[in-house]
């Protein structure tokens, strides 16, 4: 199932306006990166942080940090969140509250870090060289500072600035595990209650070169989960059509199946692939663009791994090792590509079931299911693609986004997310979203060790952020008549 279209590197627009290209001071600069190591010192890990008290802990900072913007209204924790694991929204009030808005979304949350794998304390939020190291540097803590001081040069520079439709900034916990704080927001009387998103900004990935990476679209994640069952007996014999012969054989199919997809990607030659998947995905970007003219990139191809692999009989805590088991499971992480369609994958799991099952009659088979709670989306949504069109002439949203960084001198690529971000919620609704982390000529490092941005890279991200939010917020209600009269002549033909 190919894209909804050829993404554009350069959006266009009639009107864009004046672009504010705005540096910070010395001083402004300063407060910035003080403030995103002040963020990345709370050990917000999805895991534990309900628990240790990190997300409420976090949340206050977040909220001290708008409240003392000045310009914001209604700064206050989302009531339909649980209370150890806060959503923190604020609202920039525009002159025309009946439009639909702009919602600045992040994630607080961050993934573990093992300080003995670390050089230097993975929560102190230690500058070394022009640089800030920590978790979260990059994913995502990074944008949470950067929408705030935007909004505050916005503000500065132009004192009682009021937008002409009002912003939205939220600032969610648990993306790393699901994206329960995204789904407390899209549940919520807030959200019901908002005339609409115009558009929303969340999550994107450092650039190692020149150019922006702009995902309008990702990679659907699905979590499955395989059970094999067969005959059990005593080790010594030749049992027949067991469990996890079954299983091997399914786990062989899904392994191929690996291999031509990592192979489409950059070709048999490929190197080392130990790193997760973000941490590479740049890499493997320019082998595949050196072997394939430049069109192949990570959220082109679907990517397979098996994560677990369960089986064995028990007795107390110990293994019985002389019994064959009746049972065995593995389970696999697929990201499938926007190119291909979601119930094509779901075939090709049912014809490995059906082809490695050694007896179904007598109940030698293997089954998958789909893990919906933990894909954080339904069935239904996990069937299909949700993707942000690029094409300007139906989605004038992207023209003004892409304008503005075109009038602020940078350049940009509309690229599919390799992995997950909480953007997927909003596209299966319907509602334009875009991936954007403004780090260009940085090293792809979220979820690695030793994690860091170069500090200058993070202060003219918010640079960026100043002529983007200023931009969107002053569109008036005409872009909304011609999203409307677009959607409607597409309806038509």
């Amino acid at each position: 199932m190919p894209p909804q279209e050829t993404p554009s590197e350069v959006a266009t627009t009639p009107e864009v306006g004046a672009v504010t290209k705005a540096c910070l001071t010395a001083a402004e600069a300063e407060r910035a990166i003080a403030s995103l190591c002040k963020l990345v010192s709370y050990e917000t890990v999805s895991g534990t942080a309900p628990s240790t008290g990190a997300y409420v802990d976090c949340s206050r900072y977040l909220v001290e940090e708008l409240e003392g913007l000045g310009c914001l209204d209604n700064v206050h924790l989302l009531p339909e969140a649980p209370g150890h694991s806060p959503v923190v929204v604020a609202k920039w009030t525009g002159q025309d509250e009946g439009l639909p808005v702009v919602l600045l979304n992040s994630h607080y949350d961050v993934v573990p870090a093992s300080a003995e794998d670390w050089t230097v304390e993975p929560f102190g939020g230690v500058r070394r060289d022009g640089r800030v190291y920590g978790r979260g540097t990059q994913d995502m803590k990074c944008v949470c500072v950067q929408y705030i001081e935007a909004i505050r040069k916005i503000s500065s520079l132009r004192p009682g600035f009021r937008p002409k439709r009002s912003v939205y900034l939220s600032f969610v916990p648990d993306e790393e595990v699901g994206g329960s704080g995204m789904a407390a927001f899209l549940s919520s009387a807030l959200y019901k209650s908002l005339p609409g998103i115009a558009l929303a900004l969340d999550e994107g990935l450092a650039s190692e070169g020149g150019k922006y990476s702009v995902f309008y679209g990702e990679r659907l994640p699905w979590w499955v989960d395989v059970t094999a069952t067969g005959n059990t007996g005593h080790g010594s014999r030749f049992i027949e059509n067991t469990a996890v012969e079954q299983l091997v054989e399914l786990a062989n199919r899904a392994l191929a199946f690996r291999k031509g997809q990592r192979d489409a990607l950059h070709g048999s030659g490929h190197g080392d692939h130990s790193n997760c998947s973000h941490a590479v995905a740049a890499k493997r970007r320019r082998l595949a663009k050196a072997k394939s003219g430049g069109k192949m990139a990570m959220g082109d191809v679907t990517s397979l791994n098996i994560t677990t692999l369960q089986a064995g009989v028990r007795s107390g805590d110990s293994f019985v090792y002389n019994c064959v088991p009746p049972a065995a499971r593995l389970s696999m992480d697929i990201r499938i590509s926007p190119h291909t369609d979601p119930k094509e994958i779901g075939g090709m799991l049912d014809t490995w079931c059906q082809e490695c099952s050694a007896d179904p009659g007598t109940g030698h088979r293997l089954e998958w299911e789909l893990l919906t709670s933990q894909t954080g989306s339904d069935v239904d949504a996990s069937m299909k693609h949700a993707l942000t069109s690029t094409d300007t002439a139906v989605n004038p949203w992207y023209g003004v986004f892409g304008g503005a960084l075109t009038a602020m001198g940078h350049q940009f690529e509309a690229e599919v997310f390799p992995a997950a971000t909480d953007s997927r919620f909003l596209r299966a609704l319907g509602i334009r979203a875009l991936g954007f982390s403004p780090m260009k000529n940085s090293e792809i490092l979220l979820h690695e060790n030793d994690e860091y941005l170069e500090e200058k890279v993070f202060v003219e991200g918010i640079s960026v952020y100043v002529g983007l939010i200023e931009t969107l917020a002053s569109q008036g209600k005409d872009i909304d008549s011609a999203c409307a009269a677009a959607t409607e002549e597409k309806t038509i033909n």
